[in-house]
């Protein structure tokens, strides 16, 4: 049984599919807003408009997944404690989901290396003072507003967007998915051992492909490719 008490009384949801669709819905919506902040950062840094992320569409499930999670059940807290569980939480998902990309497709995506106060290059004090004070934003400010529209919704209405955003969201991902693997396979295929070398030759190659392959490019411009050993 999970109870909001964001609208001034407490909304109890017994049924698992109401309950799991409203979890979904804001995992799409902290993921859009994870999505549109890093495209203004990028924007602001560079002048140049960047669609971030892995996936085709505009979202970032590590920002979903972790302003999730801060919502449900970091509300209750204070104002200090809060800035320090969601900065934990969102560092442990950046680190974690840094090395499993690394892992699975043999590509080093972003690398916090050159910066002071970083853990292996996968997570640096930035980025968590970002999730810190990001999350304080999200349960203060945005995810009551959230729920309000969100129980404005009838059923049926919340169903069809939920079913219809998680067949998007699913054919999202296996799309992008096959394009990583496609990285991965260009990188295999380039006869050198020396990674610089390796991220050179795979980026040319990819300069001649799609228009997703050089978004990804884009969107990863210090990615770093390497043979499998």
């Amino acid at each position: 049984m999970l109870s909001y008490n964001y609208l001034g009384g407490e909304t109890t949801m017994n049924d698992f599919f109401y309950t799991f669709t409203i979890w979904f819905l804001l995992f799409i919506i902290y993921s859009f807003i994870g999505w549109v902040f890093e495209v203004v950062l990028t924007l602001v840094k560079t002048g140049k408009f960047v669609n971030r992320g892995f996936l085709i569409g505009p979202v970032i499930p590590i920002w979903g997944a972790g302003c999730l999670l801060i919502t449900l059940f970091l509300k209750d807290q204070s104002v200090l404690r809060l800035i320090i569980f969601s900065g934990t939480i969102g560092a442990i998902l950046e680190y974690v989901v840094n090395y499993l990309m690394e892992k699975l497709f043999k590509a080093r995506w972003w690398d916090y290396s050159h910066l002071p106060f970083n853990i292996n290059g996968r997570i640096w004090l930035g980025s968590v003072l970002l999730f810190g004070f990001g999350g304080l934003f999200v349960v203060k400010f945005i995810s009551p507003w959230i729920f309000k529209i969100l129980h404005l919704l009838d059923l049926t209405m919340l169903y069809a967007i939920g079913g219809i955003l998680f067949g998007v969201l699913l054919a999202d991902i296996i799309i992008s998915t096959g394009i990583i693997k496609n990285l991965k396979l260009s990188a295999e295929a380039v006869q050198q051992d020396y990674t610089v070398e390796i991220t050179r030759k795979v980026k040319k190659v990819l300069e001649g492909k799609s228009n997703e392959f050089k978004r990804l490019l884009k969107a990863f411009p210090n990615v770093k490719f390497y043979r499998k050993k």
